[in-house]
């Protein structure tokens, strides 16, 4: 494995939707954010470096409460900035970041090898950080994903948005299509696009796996977004948009490897149950020590 493996956790959402700050939100018997658990799988698969792309609102309070960590991982925080250049002017009124494309980019000035990307408000099962490890042993020019079946994770208090992976024979990505509002009602899978859908269709829950030449991609992607929506109140800048523009001009490869695990994740305040349900488990048999070494 490279020595220099990093896990970049996106940890800057504001989380709308589940009406708190989902980074912060604590769980299980260790009394832990939901991005610890993953944490945890990186130092026993090996991984160099943990990297966490912040808001300044959760800064102090998560260098605080991870700083243990540091004891057993290179542990770092950047801010996701609201002004990324000061060739912009960007509207004042502004609170939003600008979208997980700009916070993988935010990573680039700490970043010296191979990378994994996550939500700090997913859970994403134990085994993913080791399929990681296996990817880049085998791996050094093309990056991955790692994708999971729709009926694996929806959420049943509401609609959720999912990027719909066209994949070939190869196993390669040729596509990622944004789906919105998406539920299952009687064995029926509705959306606001017209999408023919089962459970078996693979989705992407943003479990990438970069090589560090991804970073020149997004930086010609945001730098474009940017001079176009820099006075936008609310557009992001997406990665899987970023991916989809690169992957049709035949620059880049993107291998597809399913994950071996149940996704989990808060989206709606009622998940935060299920998901606590899912580490109380993982931790009764044994998955996940009862205490992660600090408070």
């Amino acid at each position: 494995m490279n020595s220099k493996l990093s896990l970049v956790i996106l940890a800057g959402g504001l989380g709308s939707r589940y009406q708190a700050a989902k980074q912060i939100d604590a769980f299980g018997s260790q009394n832990a954010y939901l991005l610890e658990f993953a944490i945890y799988d990186a130092v026993q698969a090996g991984f160099f470096k943990i990297l966490l792309v912040v808001n300044e609102m959760v800064l102090e309070h998560m260098k605080v409460k991870l700083a243990p960590w540091s004891t057993q991982i290179q542990l770092e925080f950047v801010v996701q900035k609201l002004s990324p250049t000061a060739l912009l002017k960007i509207n004042p009124n502004r609170s939003k970041p600008w979208g997980t494309a700009q916070a993988v980019l935010c990573a680039e000035p700490y970043i010296s090898g191979p990378f994994v990307v996550m939500n700090a408000d997913d859970y994403y099962g134990q085994n993913v950080m080791s399929q990681a490890v296996n990817f880049f042993q085998e791996e050094s020019f093309a990056h991955g994903l790692i994708a999971y079946p729709l009926g694996l994770t929806l959420s049943p208090y509401g609609g959720v948005s999912r990027g719909i992976c066209d994949v070939n024979e190869q196993g390669e990505l040729l596509g990622i299509q944004e789906c919105h509002d998406l539920s299952k009602k009687k064995n029926t899978y509705h959306s606001l696009e017209s999408f023919h859908l089962s459970d078996d269709s693979l989705v992407s829950m943003n479990f990438w796996l970069f090589q560090s030449s991804i970073f020149e991609v997004l930086a010609k992607y945001f730098e474009a977004f940017l001079q176009e929506n820099h006075l936008d109140l609310n557009k992001e800048c997406y990665l899987p948009s970023a991916i989809q523009v690169h992957l049709k001009s035949k620059n880049m490869k993107v291998k597809v490897l399913k994950a071996s695990g149940k996704w989990t994740g808060l989206t709606f305040p009622k998940d935060r149950e299920f998901v606590e349900d899912t580490l109380r488990n993982l931790t009764t048999l044994k998955k996940y020590p009862t205490f992660f070494g600090h408070e």
